[in-house]
């Protein structure tokens, strides 16, 4: 019996209703034990070709440590946990209050925050939480353009949409890589936001915070910086600290770079703040969340602590090395002018090979992943879509690549994009590296 592929997102574009039916017609055995092993055969070549044998540069993933996954217990995700500690809903939930109050305190510590509110399922849930106390429907948040980095949750088809507001972009200065400082007060004056929201998913430089927050003070708008690729480096007091710069709040992922499970942090030093996004958590947006995540989230922040910025060192010493190798290759690598990156991103542009999506394939198929992505230069109604290659070393650097490791894989990158190698020798050999890294 086949799954129907028309009942599943008719509404989809061409290519994914064509992958989704070529998906549905292998659904031959509904059964308990069919699809039992459906899903085992999916998970095991998943992990084959990704987890082991693949070269991951993806910029929003990474591993959780050993530690962390030692104390990731699904029991306690499977349960509801509703409420503050000494007045949850349901008995029986005491130790649950340990990790409650150890998670954030361990979390606010290391982003330099009083409060920081960790039970958001995500930062999209945590930036949703953010709009809905600081912005009434109608209002206008100002955020970064989606080829600068803006985060799909920033735009009005995202979360801001959902919360019914207007979304403007910021004046952009390309050559900076950041916000136009000197167009900001009067864009400011003509649409005034209530929120001003920086950080992006692509961030080679940081931003000029204090600058950014003289003048969206000025006018009257809350200054948010969305953290969720930078965390793990501002965590580790690497590449800026947003709300010793400035921002009232700081939003992130708790997976990427910061390394711990997947969810969602709202810090802010400000009590009022503080008190107004965390009741839009709970009770306005959450009910019973994922309280196993609290454990992971408590060991990976203590890791954090103790590493004294070692392994968020290696992510940025690494992208530089890589960004320096695909330019020596022959790539168009982004900030070549200023050393490429201060950050764990590194951005290619891919417009002269086919545009970002379709290199993307082609490193796929050589077990090379990454995606692609919008740059500031290229315009909004470019054919070849997301121009560009965005790549992020946090998961390759923990699981042991360093500048020679990179070096290499800019040299496979090479002869895929720039010579037309065969994809499946480049395979092999990725393969045979990361054998060779876990036998060490």
């Amino acid at each position: 019996m086949s799954q129907e592929p028309q009942s599943i997102a008719p509404w989809a574009s061409p290519v994914a209703r064509a992958r989704i039916a070529e998906v549905a017609a292998g659904f031959t055995d509904l059964s308990l034990d069919g699809v039992t092993g459906t899903v085992r055969r999916a998970l095991g070549e998943h992990a084959r070709r990704f987890d082991d044998e693949g070269i991951v540069l993806y910029a929003g993933t990474n591993v959780m440590s050993p530690a962390a996954q030692r104390v990731s217990e699904p029991l306690v995700s499977a349960r509801p946990s509703m409420g503050w500690p000494g007045e949850k809903y349901q008995t029986g939930l005491d130790q649950l209050d340990i990790l409650e109050v150890l998670a954030p305190t361990l979390v606010a510590r290391l982003v330099g925050a009083r409060f920081a509110e960790v039970r958001s399922q995500s930062a999209t849930f945590a930036n949703l939480a953010v709009y809905t106390a600081l912005a009434a429907p109608g209002d206008t948040i100002a955020v970064l353009p989606q080829r600068a980095g803006g985060h799909t949750s920033h735009h009005a088809v995202g979360a801001p949409g959902v919360r019914g507001l207007r979304v403007v972009d910021l004046p952009y200065d390309v050559g900076a890589l950041d916000v136009d400082l000197h167009a900001l007060p009067e864009f400011l004056e003509d649409q005034r936001p209530r929120v001003v929201v920086i950080g992006a998913s692509l961030l080679l430089f940081p931003h000029r915070v204090e600058a950014i927050r003289e003048i969206t003070e000025a006018a009257g708008a809350v200054l948010v910086y969305d953290a969720s690729h930078m965390a793990g480096l501002v965590a580790a007091g690497r590449f800026q600290r947003p709300l010793a710069e400035g921002a009232q709040l700081l939003t992130f992922s708790t997976y990427k770079s910061f390394g711990g499970p997947p969810g969602g942090v709202i810090a802010t030093n400000d009590a009022d703040l503080a008190e107004r996004v965390s009741t839009m958590v709970f009770p306005g947006l959450t009910a019973n969340y994922d309280a196993g995540r609290l454990a992971p989230l408590a060991v990976t922040a203590a890791e954090i602590h103790q590493d004294g910025g070692a392994y968020a060192d290696r992510c940025v010493a690494n992208a530089k090395a890589f960004a320096a190798a695909l330019h020596d290759e022959g790539f168009t690598v982004a900030g070549a002018d200023r050393g490429f990156t201060e950050s764990h991103h590194v951005a290619v542009d891919a417009h002269l090979l086919g545009g970002g999506r379709a290199a993307a394939a082609r490193l796929a198929a050589a077990g090379i992943y990454l995606s692609a992505v919008g740059l500031p230069w290229q315009n909004d109604d470019d054919p070849a879509g997301d121009r560009g290659l965005r790549i992020g070393t946090q998961e390759v650097t923990r699981r042991g690549f360093g500048p020679d490791e990179l070096r290499q894989t800019a040299a496979w990158m090479a002869e895929v994009l720039l010579r037309d190698a065969d994809p499946d020798a480049i395979r092999k050999a990725a393969a045979d590296l990361r054998t060779g890294l876990l036998a060490r």
